[in-house]
């Protein structure tokens, strides 16, 4: 069982040396990064280590990932953004459960977060949801009570958290090709079909770098493009599973574009009922602008 680790590496430099070497260190069979900056003397010393290497400016997110996945040769293909780290013993046990079920295409692990100086970092509101427990399905057996499981445990957050059978994504490039944001949930989509198995793992073994992203400060990352492209999701979707949870997507970001970021967020806090109600966030839900008023 061979695998691939695809790292994408967008408009910043400093952190990707770091996600090559828990790659390497992890055992991966290959490393594919697709980068859109080049450093002759950088780029010799990972060809000599072995690194495909692909310098191309890819600001879409799914057309980068597209590019990388031609090159990978493994069985598999684990995500990492160049801030992200994979922790010792996650390539051994995406080996495991690929070789145990020949219908498995979709494995996620848990993970941690940290800030850009590498700390241990928590977000105001409290640790995001994720899955607590292991968790396997068919995706041709998913039904409404499944799909509120995998919004309420974010089942699908975090691209670096997710490996995919490469042979079961192939297929769908072009579609993927297409996806400008959202992408941790749109691999997800794709592969939502027939008797394709998803299985989630909770064991944290992914560091998550949070603050550093430049690629969601682009264009792609605003509501509209994230409903333009859930929208060709649903088109195109495997199953009615697929197309629904498309569409909630979706709406999601319709909601967004209507009550606002924050707002949606005090919203969300308050039914999860996460970090316990406070009067802020109902304020925030009430007179955004008031509780939030923004940089003075």
């Amino acid at each position: 069982m061979r695998t691939s680790v695809l790292i994408t590496c967008y408009r910043r430099r400093q952190f990707l040396p770091l996600s090559l070497d828990s790659a390497a260190a992890d055992g991966a069979d290959q490393i594919v990064v697709v980068k859109d900056w080049a450093d002759a003397a950088f780029d010799r010393e990972l060809a000599g280590r072995g690194v495909t290497l692909i310098t191309e400016d890819i600001p879409v997110i799914g057309a980068a990932l597209v590019r990388g996945l031609a090159a990978c040769t493994g069985d598999t293909v684990s995500f990492l953004d160049d801030d992200d780290l994979i922790r010792p013993g996650r390539l051994a046990e995406v080996r495991r459960a690929f070789a145990a079920s020949g219908s498995l295409v979709l494995w996620k692990n848990g993970y941690t977060e940290v800030d850009v100086d590498g700390r241990a970092y928590v977000p105001p509101g409290g640790p995001v949801a994720q899955p607590t427990a292991a968790r396997e399905f068919s995706c041709d057996r998913i039904d409404r009570e499944t799909l509120r499981w995998v919004v309420a445990s974010h089942a699908y957050g975090i691209l670096s958290t997710l490996t995919v059978r490469r042979t079961a994504l192939e297929p769908f490039a072009p579609e993927l090709a297409q996806v400008e944001c959202g992408i941790d949930v749109a691999v997800p989509t794709l592969l939502m079909r027939g008797q394709y198995r998803h299985a989630f793992f909770p064991k944290p073994l992914t560091v998550h770098r949070v603050g550093s992203s430049l690629r969601a400060g682009t264009v792609s990352g605003t509501p509209a493009a994230y409903a333009r492209t859930f929208r060709r999701l649903a088109k195109s979707a495997g199953s009615d599973a697929a197309r629904r949870y498309a569409m909630m997507n979706v709406r999601w970001s319709e909601l967004e574009q209507l009550l606002g970021r924050r707002r949606l967020d005090a919203i969300e806090r308050l039914r999860s009922g996460a970090a316990g109600p406070s009067l802020r966030d109902l304020a925030r839900v009430v007179w955004p602008a008031v509780a939030d008023p923004g940089p003075r």
